[in-house]
C-alpha cells in the first residue's frame, strides 16, 4: 500500500519520484512535498507581480488588449 508521504509527492511531482528519494522515511517525503507545493506557490506569486509590474510599463489605454494577447 502507498503511503501518505509518497502520494503526496508523487501528485507534487507529477510522476513517481525516483528510487532514491522514494526510499526516504515518509515523513521526510511528506516534508519534501510540502516545500515543493510551497515553492510552486512562491513562485506562482512572483510571476502573477513581475506580469503586473511590466504592465506597468504599458500605457493604461494598451493594457487591456495585452492582457488578453499575453494571457
Amino acid at each position: 500500500m502507498e503511503s501518505d508521504g509518497r502520494a503526496f509527492l508523487t501528485r507534487q511531482l507529477h510522476d513517481a519520484p525516483t528510487p532514491g528519494v522514494a526510499g526516504l522515511a515518509d515523513e521526510h517525503l511528506a516534508h519534501l512535498a510540502g516545500a515543493l507545493c510551497a515553492a510552486r506557490q512562491r513562485q506562482a506569486e512572483e510571476l502573477t507581480a513581475a506580469s503586473e509590474q511590466a504592465l506597468a510599463h504599458i500605457p493604461r489605454l494598451l493594457r487591456g488588449p495585452v492582457k488578453k494577447i499575453v494571457g
